[in-house]
């Protein structure tokens, strides 16, 4: 198609004048406009200040250049050393999951108090994210031990540790901190533990490891229970024996429970405050208080969730596990839970 030549006009004491024969000056800029009450488009002709601004504009772009195309280097590099770093490592990771969060919600909305809860429980999890933060942010050039992962996305938590010879370490302890910060705020976890190749940077997750740990949450947890898969079962479920100096076995340091269906889950009522201690330990100092917390818990739960047994029968499983505790430390003072069916 021919070009359309447009009209062409110049600024005369403030009026559009247009030029005898819609010539352009080859030296002069023009300016594309439409006129907005009848559609039709011209060209306008720079004034004398457009052009001396429009110059001072592009020396300015071409003095930056430099910088331009610096930073355009800066972010090259960059995006090569985040795709050459992308690769699987082993690690150990948790995938957890908040139980009855969904249900929360939706009565929240009729609830300040509940509303309250909900944020005051996001903001528990929120802080061991804001440590793992803090963590990384002052390691030293061989990063923090263990190169901890945390991330928090809606009403589920992942974490994951290098697995090295810590990983088992370093796992439990944080398990036990979510688990208990989650009880205090009113909530319960359920979850599943994997190890093999992973990628986890803050908000970008993935791999084999993540995949198995959320199969396992969703199809074998069920209830209450954070379980470890059949290889970490096999390493970690036995637990560790603990000599002194002379090799007298001192006892065993166990903080994963085989469960009836084979399973081994964090067994946290045993180990509280992260202090995991040896079977032939008296319980720790506090160790009747924190399960009277957990008892008023449990309790609650049962009366609230007598009429919705799929509900019930996790805090069933979790009363059960609680009076499995009280019978193996009599010298805790702690009072079973008496239940329909029991």
């Amino acid at each position: 198609m021919p070009e359309v030549k447009l009209p062409v006009f110049r600024l005369v004491d403030g009026q559009l004048v247009r030029i005898p024969g819609d010539v352009r000056d080859p030296k002069r800029r023009y300016a594309s406009t439409t006129n907005v009450q009848t559609g039709e488009s011209y060209l306008r002709e720079f004034t004398d200040e457009e052009e001396r601004q429009r110059d001072a504009e592009e020396a300015a772009w071409e003095a930056d250049r430099p910088q331009r195309e610096a930073e355009a280097k800066r972010r090259e590099e960059e995006a090569k050393r985040f795709r050459e770093s992308l690769k699987y490592e082993p690690r150990v990771v948790a995938f957890l999951d908040v139980l009855g969060w969904s249900g929360a919600i939706a009565a929240s909305t009729h609830s300040v108090e509940l509303t309250q809860k909900l944020g005051i429980a996001m903001q528990g999890l929120a802080a061991n994210v804001q440590l793992n933060a803090w963590q990384r942010e002052h390691a030293g050039p061989g990063g923090w031990p263990g190169d901890p992962m945390m991330t928090h996305f809606s009403d589920s938590l992942l974490i994951s540790f290098s697995a090295d010879r810590n990983a088992k370490l370093h796992m439990e302890m944080a398990l036990s901190a979510v688990v208990q910060g989650l009880m205090f705020n009113g909530f319960i976890a359920r979850g599943a533990v994997s190890c093999g190749p992973l990628i986890h940077r803050e908000a970008l997750a993935y791999g084999p490891a993540l995949v198995a740990a959320y199969k396992l949450e969703k199809e074998e947890a069920i209830v209450p229970r954070i379980i470890l898969d059949r290889p970490l079962a096999h390493a970690w479920g036995p637990g560790e024996s603990v000599h002194d100096r002379d090799g007298v076995l001192l006892g065993h340091r166990r903080v994963w429970r085989q469960d009836d269906d084979g399973w081994y889950f964090f067994d946290y009522f045993s180990n509280p405050f992260g202090l995991f201690r040896l079977d032939r330990q008296e319980p720790p100092s506090g160790f009747q208080a924190y399960m009277a917390r957990w008892r008023e818990f449990i309790v609650q739960r049962l009366d609230e969730n007598r009429e919705h047994p799929p509900v019930l029968r996790k805090y069933v499983w979790l009363a059960r596990y609680f009076n499995l505790i009280c019978t193996e430390n009599p010298g805790g003072q702690i009072e079973a839970i008496s239940f329909h069916g029991e």
